[in-house]
């Protein structure tokens, strides 16, 4: 068994109604004075403004910032803690999915650390103190941000993916809520609920894979598979709206602690090229990678993953990739690049390869990979 560690300092509140749990939190913290940090759609859904009359009900003033993007850049980061810094911000709420709570992460991180994000992202500058205190209360079934230790944020400047990383940058609590979840539509659930799956898949496939993680990674994925084409059809299954959230914090878990692979370091590069949602990308690389992958994932696993998708154990893997394929085609998801919706004229599929291969990720795939693998995955993709 190889060596590892296990730390998770973040308090999970499972299933108290979010503005209860916020301000539970926020209280034991002493704090009067909150960022909220969210985004544009959640604002016009209302829920932003539900959340922020609840925290000041409760004697909190609370500033709100919820200019992010879907990708969001270092640029978001610090207008969020110039807004953070006027209002006197001792403590942030991350309403929304990975982008707002790694925003928070971001500015949290400055908060208390000081200097510009560019430093850790770029400068190697040591992270010493503790993040400013964050609230992350996911309303997606899918990041796991609310349970990692890492912020991925873009560099306008320099559009390779890196993020940010360290123990001192664990939320302090998750707010879990699956009322959060329910207005969510049909392509975002199940989009969200891949990306928990694949956390989840490539945590226990991977070269980081260990018996405590594995625990976490296997409960996700059958969670997930059995849960998710339920809860994409009638997303007012609050049960299944449950299940998902607990399948996001396994997967979650798993993947901050034993790694991820190559279909999120193919992600990385062909989500910030064709501007696609993550988890939808992960979902399109899923059965390709799985194919590719299959030879060098250790004969107890595979069985392990026979099993669990139904599958005959003596599959040489083909078997198991069609039927993931079966499963993400079943959710409503696009199985080629060709159904994204995007122009593929003009990608430059050699960099994305190339930029792959520069993703810490590859390193703890189970097969490896060359820059000419990835450019023939993303051929087969294509089509």
């Amino acid at each position: 068994m190889m060596p590892f560690t296990y730390y998770l300092p973040t308090k999970i509140v499972f299933h108290t109604p979010a503005v209860d749990g916020l301000n539970a939190e926020l209280a034991a913290l002493g704090a009067a004075q909150v960022l909220l940090v969210s985004d544009p759609g959640l604002v016009q859904t209302g829920l932003v403004g539900k959340i922020r009359e609840g925290l000041a009900a409760a004697g909190r003033d609370v500033a709100v910032f919820t200019e992010l993007s879907s990708n969001p850049t270092t640029a978001e980061v610090h207008a969020g803690l110039a807004q953070a810094q006027t209002a006197g911000a001792v403590a942030l709420v991350a309403l929304g999915g990975g982008s707002a709570i790694d925003v928070a992460k971001g500015i949290a991180l400055l908060m208390a650390n000081g200097g510009v994000y560019a430093d850790y992202q770029w400068g190697g500058k040591p992270i010493t103190r503790r993040s400013a205190p964050v609230l992350a209360a996911p309303t997606t079934a899918g990041t796991g941000s609310e349970v990692s230790k890492v912020a991925v944020i873009v560099d306008p400047e320099n559009p390779f993916k890196r993020g940010v990383l360290n123990p001192l940058m664990f939320p302090h609590a998750a707010i879990i809520d699956p009322e959060l979840t329910r207005s969510l539509p049909p392509l975002l659930t199940a989009a969200t609920g891949m990306d928990a799956f694949i956390h989840a898949l490539e945590a226990y496939t991977g070269r980081r894979a260990h018996p405590y993680t594995d625990q976490y990674a296997l409960a996700a994925l059958e969670t997930a598979w059995r849960v998710l084409p339920s809860v994409t059809a009638n997303g007012n299954d609050i049960v299944a709206r449950e299940a998902m959230m607990m399948a996001a914090l396994w997967g979650g878990t798993a993947m901050d602690h034993a790694g991820l692979g190559l279909i999120h370091a193919l992600s990385g590069p062909l989500t910030g090229r064709l501007h696609l949602h993550h988890g939808l990308a992960n979902a399109v690389l899923l059965p390709y990678v799985v194919r590719f992958n299959w030879p060098s994932i250790a004969p107890e696993r595979r069985l392990r993953l026979s099993q669990l998708f139904g599958v005959a154990p003596s599959d040489s893997g083909e078997r198991l990739a069609e039927s993931l394929t079966d499963f993400v085609s079943d959710l409503g998801l696009p199985t080629h690049l060709s159904g994204v919706n995007r122009s593929l004229e003009g990608v430059d599929w050699t960099a994305i390869a190339e930029e792959t291969m520069r993703m810490v990720m590859v390193q703890n795939n189970p097969r490896p990979v060359t820059a000419a693998d990835c450019e023939t995955l993303l051929m087969a993709m294509r089509l």
